[in-house]
């Protein structure tokens, strides 16, 4: 069965991801002045959409232990036990307030 299909936060993280590459593809190919607010607020979107997966995977996470995310502490013949939901949820609320912060300052306006 596909990932996308069972993890609900998968779609979100490639549009986000498809909304920071085209940015910056377009950021590249116009290279505009400086006082431009189109980088900033394409970033800002992407970031936005990057917390909103976040925000469903840390429900997802909360929710129950059947997540695709199963971080190992360690990879090798005698893999570790996966992350348990708590420093797992701490992971993800900590790259949430991280991503979020970044969305802020990208989208306030300049004063």
């Amino acid at each position: 069965m596909p990932v996308a299909a069972v993890y609900p936060a998968t779609p979100l993280m490639w549009v986000a991801l498809g909304t920071a590459l085209a940015t910056m593809l377009a950021w590249l190919l116009r290279r505009p002045p400086a006082q431009a607010q189109w980088p900033r607020i394409g970033f800002g979107i992407a970031l936005l959409l990057f917390c909103l997966a976040l925000l469903v995977a840390l429900a997802t996470v909360l929710g129950g232990d059947a997540t695709p995310m199963n971080l190992q502490l360690h990879r090798g013949e005698n893999p570790g036990r996966p992350l348990a939901s708590g420093p797992r949820a701490g992971l993800y609320v900590v790259a949430l307030l991280a991503s979020a912060l970044g969305a802020w300052r990208l989208l306030r306006g300049r004063r």
